[in-house]
């Protein structure tokens, strides 16, 4: 279409640069940021989850210096202790559907787990956001490298014999535990006390269990499985995002595109709109729509199980078309009635 359009006139040429920067908004991969105070943990939570070094953000409520702007399409936010004033005005002001907030250090927080728990159930109720615990070093470390064989030969022993204590760092280093003091300050120093202290637990129960196993755990108990889980799916959301942005800027670039001599791109336009793929496009980004994503909620993926969910999501749509709501938020139950309904067509052989 693009090309076809850059040979016609000048009108349909600049409709095809229009449709090109659309295209390559569209194509442009989601962007995260990770934002939050000085050291509450920024870089170590974007190593724990994967993300490149420039995903981290400068300070937030930094004394002296402009926040940064916050404009990506994930923002993971990082508290690491009791929220200051300036995270509560920051977190007011970014939007729920591409905010995700972790509450880091959570090994620091009260005597165990679920005091962190509880503080996170607490902001959560306060920002309207999920808020999740999570230890970031050790997280970090589990992506990075595995434990090695000594490592795990010095704890199995300790384990068995009952003799080493995870209460404190001093205590897992005490010589009254033996003579390898060297050898456990090292350790201490790789995985942080909270982790060796999950894994001598682990040892007492199962002494056999393997390097691989014993990192899964570690992994588990650092709390960023669910959060690597969310940001999974808000990479997904922000990618249905912008098929909707597309769709909404080709029917922006159609409607300018007024018929005179030779023009074609209405038409073309148009005739990719029809397209199998431009209403699935649609329907994805509707899902999404702050204004209605709550309706889709109960649905693990956007894609029907067979025809008769395919139908029986279309039918719940067109009654939500029917409803009282904003234009913008019909506009996006429109799309996702109209591509449920493609989608049975196409599933039960209906129109073809």
């Amino acid at each position: 279409m693009i090309s076809t359009l850059r040979m016609g006139d000048g009108v349909d040429a600049g409709i095809a640069n229009g449709i090109e920067v659309a295209v390559q908004r569209w194509r442009t991969l989601p962007r995260a940021q990770v934002a939050g105070r000085t050291r509450s943990g920024r870089t170590t939570v974007a190593k724990a989850l994967g993300l490149h070094q420039g995903a981290e953000t400068a300070p937030v409520d930094e004394p002296g210096f402009p926040d940064p702007v916050l404009d990506a399409d994930i923002i993971i936010y990082v508290l690491a202790s009791t929220p200051s004033p300036g995270d509560r005005r920051i977190l007011a002001e970014l939007p729920p559907e591409r905010t995700l907030v972790v509450l880091n250090k959570a090994d620091a927080i009260g005597t165990g787990w679920a005091d962190a728990v509880a503080a996170a159930d607490q902001y959560s109720r306060a920002f309207g956001l999920p808020v999740h615990p999570i230890v970031g070093t050790l997280a970090a470390r589990t992506v990075a490298g595995a434990m090695r064989e000594a490592d795990l030969a010095l704890l199995r022993r300790h384990a068995r014999g009952g003799s080493l204590s995870a209460v404190s760092a001093e205590a897992f280093v005490s010589p009254s535990a033996g003579p390898d003091t060297g050898e456990r300050a090292e350790l201490l120093d790789r995985w942080d006390l909270y982790g060796l202290g999950c894994v001598l637990a682990a040892l007492e129960r199962e002494p056999e269990l393997s390097p691989q196993t014993l990192l899964q755990i570690l992994h588990t108990v650092s709390g960023i499985e669910p959060v690597a889980k969310l940001l999974g799916l808000r990479y997904q959301q922000a990618i249905s995002r912008r098929a909707g942005g597309l769709v909404d800027e080709l029917t922006r670039l159609a409607a300018r595109a007024v018929p005179q001599g030779q023009s074609r791109a209405r038409a073309l336009i148009a005739e990719y709109l029809a397209t199998d793929e431009a209403s699935w496009l649609g329907l994805c980004g509707g899902l999404v729509d702050p204004e209605v994503s709550h309706l889709a909620a109960g649905y693990p993926r956007p894609e029907p199980e067979d025809a008769d969910d395919a139908l029986a999501r279309a039918i719940r749509w067109r009654a939500v078309v029917a409803s009282e709501m904003s234009p913008a938020a019909r506009r996006a139950a429109v799309r996702v009635h109209n591509g449920y309904v493609r989608v049975w067509e196409r599933m039960s052989s209906v129109g073809l």
